[in-house]
């Protein structure tokens, strides 16, 4: 087990991200529940989530180029004070217009996503330059858990506030939030660590970068993660991956909402179990010393996450009470939370600590919306499916896929055998890096 000290600088950023997930959580699981209740369809929330990748796709060049060009402080700090302001412009604005509730959300929605994209590529970018190599592991993990534990509050309080205000106090509510988030990241020094940067086939001068367009620098990115094959593996599978996770982020709030008719409170119970299982994940997460590669800890824990999404719909095939119903997806979920994390973070940790900073805000990005590229199609395909399909078998069916898609990728990985080669690649250029340093000496 690891000693836990924790600096100043590690408490500004968790504390940072509670507010900000806090509030938003709360914000999400109203305009959720909100959207569900209103329309009574898959598709109709299926439309609203469609909203976030599709904007991400247009950003990408966008964030990348600028994240690497410009201050991270100074993108996180604008990037807060935009989400504030669209939050405040919602707020009156739906006050006024309630009847135009759909529009509003989907405008509110685009407009975070947005200042979303810049401010969580930049401070993902800056992780290396704010804890050093050996913090990154146990930020992530604790980070993880204090965002779960945010996310677990947030669907209780949100059920019983929902109730009792209209959906604009929510967005004054996470307006206040905000705030906290930005006085805090206001306090972090983005310049706690020295970075130095390798120089890999694909850079140019400094004269040229200058100049290159966004379209160029964009297609730098590209060409950085093409000479990292086992990056761009595990960019390519998370792709397809996350065209059948789009199952469960429609698929459950429907059955739960509409098919099984579960209360708000019940559905913010189930909620809250997810997150209470990313605590205990991202608590041992932090705890632990992994012994094998982070992609392979990953992709072993998304075979579990098959297999429990092949199950997820039981209830919908028996005549259990509400309660019951309430017990096996607060269970579900709680579980489901807690592996999550060990597919998640490995990855976010291999990807802080090998990709050379100064193409972060580039592949962050460019990883980010490939990614999620099938994800709008998925929803929409999905939305579809559950109006007009049991869900215990599309459950059943998008599991035994999932399954067969990642022990395709397994196979893959060793006889291909990339990890190896990443290895080899990045031994490659820790010596040509230290070969400048022994010359000076002599």
């Amino acid at each position: 087990m690891k000693k836990f000290n924790l600096g100043p600088q590690i408490w500004k950023y968790l504390i940072s991200r509670f507010a900000g997930v806090f509030g938003s959580s709360m914000l999400s699981f109203a305009l959720g529940l909100y959207v569900l209740r209103q329309t009574g369809s898959a598709l109709g929330m299926g439309i609203t989530l469609i909203t976030g990748p599709l904007v991400s796709l247009v950003l990408t060049p966008f964030v990348g180029y600028v994240v690497d060009t410009m201050s991270h402080r100074k993108i996180v700090i604008v990037g807060q004070l935009a989400s504030m302001l669209a939050l405040l412009s919602f707020g009156i604005v739906i006050s006024v217009w309630p009847e135009q509730y759909y529009i509003q959300i989907i405008s509110l929605m685009v407009i975070l996503q947005v200042t979303d994209n810049f401010f969580g590529t930049a401070l993902q970018s800056s992780m290396i330059s704010l804890f050093e190599g050996a913090e990154l592991q146990r930020v992530n993990g604790l980070a993880q858990s204090l965002n779960a534990t945010a996310s677990f509050l947030a669907p209780i309080i949100g059920a019983v506030v929902y109730t009792l205000v209209s959906i604009g106090s929510f967005a004054f509510i996470e307006l206040g939030f905000e705030l906290i988030a930005l006085a805090g990241v206001m306090m972090l020094n983005f310049d706690a660590q020295s970075v130095t940067n390798a120089e890999p086939e694909t850079d140019v001068s400094a004269e040229q970068e200058e100049h290159e367009s966004i379209w160029q620098n964009f297609k730098v990115g590209f060409g950085y993660i093409r000479t990292q094959k086992l990056l761009l593996f595990v960019i390519s599978v998370s792709t397809l991956i996350n065209f059948f996770f789009a199952a469960i982020n429609v698929g459950q709030p429907f059955i739960l909402v509409d098919s099984l008719r579960l209360s708000n409170g019940q559905y913010g119970m189930t909620e809250s179990a997810f997150a209470i299982g990313m605590v205990l994940g991202g608590v041992l997460f932090s705890a632990m010393n992994l012994k094998q590669h982070f992609v392979l800890v990953s992709f072993k824990n998304i075979i579990i996450v098959s297999i429990l999404l092949g199950i997820i719909g039981v209830p919908l095939l028996f005549n259990w009470s509400s309660n019951v119903n309430t017990i096996f997806y607060v269970a579900f979920n709680m579980l489901i939370g807690t592996i999550l994390v060990f597919v998640n973070s490995p990855v976010g940790i291999y990807m802080q600590a090998n990709i050379d900073p100064k193409f972060q805000g580039r592949v962050f990005s460019i990883m980010s919306t490939l990614s999620m590229l099938l994800m709008p199609i998925g929803t929409l395909f999905y939305g579809v499916l559950f109006d007009h399909l049991n869900g215990a078998l599309i459950f059943a069916v998008t599991g035994l896929i999932l399954l067969l898609i990642v022990s395709t990728a397994l196979v893959a990985v060793a006889k291909l055998k990339l990890i190896e080669q990443d290895e080899a690649q990045h031994a490659e250029i820790d010596k040509a890096e230290a070969v400048p340093s022994e010359t000076a000496v002599n």
